[in-house]
């Protein structure tokens, strides 16, 4: 029986154009509804994007898994929050004095924050993913609750990236959050964690959860899920760590495989 199901939001949830099928997604909370199903969107971007995705008429019905773990809601409403503590803020200032070629993104409870110097085009982009962005001339000034740190990479270059950088830096928690970007958090923060801390609140098993995704972010929750699906555009960590294959997101596979499993 199906208790949770939980989706990734960009490249599994969201197709290339960053929407989704919303007919399908009204169909899907109806019988989420009707069957106690818990609707969980697990991301690695900031809460308050993730917040202009959904018709609002919902909230009530939809939990967040943000920040990659680190920050859970059902609705609007704070289940748990888990910051980066001084020591592992330490390492992030190493790492981010390291690679200070590359373009990097805090993300913290009020905002999410970039630098200056990297240019219009890059803060632009970022707006796709954060909705709350500060604009700063050094990250010294920013005064929030730290959740993540992400480095900019080549594209097709974050896995190898997340990698190397877990072999130096391996206190920290290193994963590809997509293909040009590696998400660095608290050692051992990842959307299982999320899903885990839901299960243990509601009284739902792994065995009762289905989770969807695509990027390497994503692995420890299609791990921990019972039955879990990657989409045909996934990073291959991500295939491996799942138990299906499906098609796109620009096809609407998620939302198809949602429909099929609540309509069983």
């Amino acid at each position: 029986m199906i208790k949770l199901m939980a989706t990734d939001m960009d490249g599994t949830w969201l197709n290339s154009k960053k929407e989704y099928d919303h007919e399908k997604f009204e169909q899907i909370m109806k019988l989420a509804k009707e069957q106690g199903v818990k609707f969980v969107i697990a991301s690695g971007n900031q809460y308050e994007n993730l917040l202009t995705r959904f018709p609002k008429e919902y909230l009530n019905q939809l939990y967040f898994v943000a920040e990659n773990g680190a920050y859970v809601l059902k609705g609007r409403e704070i289940l748990n929050i888990i910051d980066l503590n001084q020591e592992e803020l330490d390492t992030i200032w190493q790492i981010k004095k390291e690679y200070d070629d590359q373009k990097t993104v805090l993300a913290g409870v009020n905002s999410a924050y970039t630098l200056k110097r990297y240019g219009e085009d890059f803060i632009k982009h970022l707006h796709l993913f954060y909705e709350k962005m500060t604009v700063v001339d050094d990250y010294s000034e920013v005064n929030d609750r730290i959740f993540k740190f992400t480095i900019s990479t080549e594209v097709g270059k974050a896995s190898d990236m997340a990698r190397l950088l877990k072999q130096k830096y391996p206190n920290l928690d290193m994963v590809a959050g997509s293909n040009a970007a590696v998400d660095i958090s608290r050692e051992g923060m990842n959307k299982a964690v999320g899903l885990k801390l839901l299960g243990q609140r509601y009284d739902i098993k792994r065995s009762e959860m289905v989770a969807f995704g695509d990027g390497g972010n994503d692995v420890a929750m299609l791990e921990y899920a019972g039955t879990s699906y990657a989409t045909a555009t996934a990073l291959p960590e991500a295939k491996r760590a799942a138990n299906h294959l499906i098609g796109s997101s620009d096809e609407s596979a998620v939302q198809d495989k949602m429909l099929d499993l609540l309509s069983r």
